[in-house]
């Protein structure tokens, strides 16, 4: 490839990233002026980055220009349709093509499978399994997990997990962790637990993975127990944790957990904020909750208001009108002038000074 044309494919792949179109229009133009015969690498570029922006017609018309177009070349088509939700066209090229790779069986495979023609995306499937020169890859085994379980096909999922042993595909993380995942999310404790232990190597994804598992079922024991057992903790494995409590109806231990996440030096996320919020709502701690969000960089208006909502609907009986007075005076007027307090002896405690 000559250096003119790495520069082309350099430029188109920048055009790409900050999404913009007409510049990738303009570089076609110069490309053909500049240019008396264009090399089929940087025409698949060119296709590449038509399909990216969904630019369809520009990208098929760049493709019927190559003479004799290669795999890259149809692939690169084929993933343009894919990717677009244009079924027929994906099909039909798909259809046409003198020969095919996992490359071209994954596109149409996911092609199907994130546009709503899950049956259509099984039967590819079944079809690649029995080309005996195509061999499964850890890309096509995920997109076939995160089929099974949103179709509820449970019967599928184990057939594939199957397809995973026999492959030897349980000593990749990616996929290990995406069956995991799969039977997590569908219930199935047991069998997540199973493959867990199965896995040789196990990363913080993986841990995650089985915390929010055990917690969607509710064993909060255990996600405690295998959350403590962890390493490395990111604060992902937190939040599921502080997240989870506050669905069970933990709230005090989800506020504790928040607490020993920020003593650890870890920055809160908008999910982090929107569980602890919930929680603090669910005990209607007024003064923990405003310190929270005037504390951490996040959006404290939308937080404020999340809070307000959550709070009006706990303060009900008469007794406690005064609170839901106090939460709208402190959210609208901002009057809390605070400072945090981590003592090392004794009890941690958050010391709220306000004026009114």
């Amino acid at each position: 490839m000559s250096h003119l044309s790495q520069l082309y494919c350099s430029l188109l792949k920048h055009y790409c990233e900050t999404n913009k179109l007409n510049e990738v229009k303009k570089l076609h133009c110069f490309i053909l002026k500049t240019l008396d015969y264009p090399e089929t690498y940087l025409l698949n570029n060119l296709i590449n980055a038509y399909g990216k922006l969904n630019s369809l017609g520009y990208a098929r018309n760049t493709f019927d220009q190559i003479p004799s177009p290669n795999l890259f070349s149809w692939n690169s088509i084929l993933s343009a349709y894919s990717k677009s939700g244009d079924v027929s066209r994906m099909r039909e090229t798909f259809n046409f093509m003198p020969r095919k790779d996992r490359v071209s069986w994954n596109l149409i495979i996911s092609g199907y499978a994130s546009h709503g023609f899950c049956k259509e995306a099984l039967k590819a499937y079944k079809l690649m399994i029995r080309d005996e020169l195509i061999c499964l890859n850890r890309i096509t085994l995920s997109t076939m997990l995160i089929l099974s379980y949103d179709k509820d096909w449970i019967h599928l999922a184990r057939q594939i997990h199957g397809q995973i042993m026999k492959c030897g595909f349980m000593s990749c993380v990616f996929v290990g962790s995406s069956l995991l995942d799969m039977y997590a999310k569908s219930g199935l404790i047991c069998d997540a637990k199973e493959v867990f232990h199965q896995l040789p190597e196990k990363n913080v994804v993986v841990y995650n993975t089985m915390i929010m598992g055990f917690l969607r079922c509710g064993l909060v024991d255990e996600a405690a127990h295998l959350f403590h057992l962890m390493a490395e903790k990111d604060s992902i494995s937190w939040t599921s944790m502080i997240t989870g409590l506050t669905q069970t109806g933990l709230e005090k231990d989800a506020i504790h957990f928040f607490r020993e996440m920020i003593m650890e030096g870890l920055a809160a996320d908008q999910f982090t904020f929107g569980s602890i919020l919930t929680a603090c709502g669910g005990l209607v701690a007024l003064e923990e909750v405003h310190l929270l969000i005037c504390t951490q960089s996040v959006n404290a208006l939308g937080m404020q208001s999340q809070c307000l909502r959550g709070w009006q609907t706990k303060i009900s009986s008469p007794g406690q009108q005064w609170l839901w007075g106090l939460a709208k005076m402190v959210s609208v007027r901002k009057l809390f002038i605070f400072t945090l307090r981590c003592r090392e002896m004794g009890s941690n405690k958050i010391i709220l000074h306000w004026e009114v």
